[in-house]
């Protein structure tokens, strides 16, 4: 009877914990920066800075955030622009990925990522594994730019290395960057890898009117606007002022 007590009971706390883990929503911060200016027939190169955060109302750790889409409100990219190029396919076939293999005139921005690992929905302590990444930026394609992870230990639970393909692309009110993220950068060692904030900053790089992104106008204040899709299914927009159109 004791025993059939103990596996109810155990039953019971795991339903309870599943039921939390199901009920949790990850929440979001949104910054950005971009010059004012430029217009549909005078487009302005600008440089582009954006970031954003993750985490939850409870304090638990947020459910990894599998796809992001970035919108930069009048403005519009063109990785062609830049000559030189380093794909992420070409990062990834590598053995160990070395982005020292990339032309220096790829490199068009750079940044840092804050992780924590653990178990989504478990809360977070100051226990908690804590996982810091530097961000480089490459222009990857004639449509996409090369993110590119490092991370070593002890500052991650893991040596990282790792390129993602982030798509550009345009729409009527301005341009996207979209990507996906690898599932090593999702989970390692059994745990979940939780993005708690990122800081991006992508130079100006331009000439007359054209360049790597152009202002093209818009009205009012220009905003940043992520559509975060978790791995739990859910998805979310956040969008914060970037400055003046």
């Amino acid at each position: 009877m004791r025993k059939v007590s103990i596996v109810v009971a155990a039953a019971a706390a795991l339903l309870c914990f599943a039921a939390v883990a199901l009920a949790q929503t990850n929440t979001y911060t949104v910054s950005g920066k971009i010059a004012s200016g430029g217009s549909k027939k005078k487009p302005k190169p600008v440089g582009v800075d954006f970031g954003y955060t993750v985490g939850t109302e409870e304090g638990t750790l947020a459910s990894p955030v599998k796809t992001y889409k970035i919108h930069l409100d009048g403005v519009k990219g063109d990785a062609n622009f830049v000559a030189k190029k380093c794909p992420a396919s070409k990062l990834n076939a590598m053995t160990t990925p070395d982005p020292s293999s990339c032309p220096s005139a790829s490199k068009v921005g750079s940044g840092s990522v804050e992780a924590l690992v653990g178990t989504a929905g478990q809360p977070v302590t100051d226990q908690t594994i804590k996982c810091h990444l530097d961000l480089t930026i490459y222009a990857g394609t004639k449509n996409s730019l090369t993110l590119f992870l490092k991370g070593r230990t002890p500052t991650c639970i893991t040596n990282v290395d790792q390129a993602i393909d982030a798509k550009l692309t345009t729409d009527s009110k301005g341009g996207n960057l979209t990507f996906t993220v690898p599932d090593a950068l999702l989970h390692q060692v059994g745990l979940d890898i939780s993005v708690t904030k990122v800081t991006s900053k992508i130079k100006k790089l331009g000439k007359g009117t054209k360049g790597l992104f152009v202002s093209t106008g818009c009205k009012g204040k220009r905003n940043v606007e992520v559509t975060f899709t978790s791995e739990s299914g859910q998805t979310a927009k956040q969008s914060a002022s970037a400055g003046k159109c």
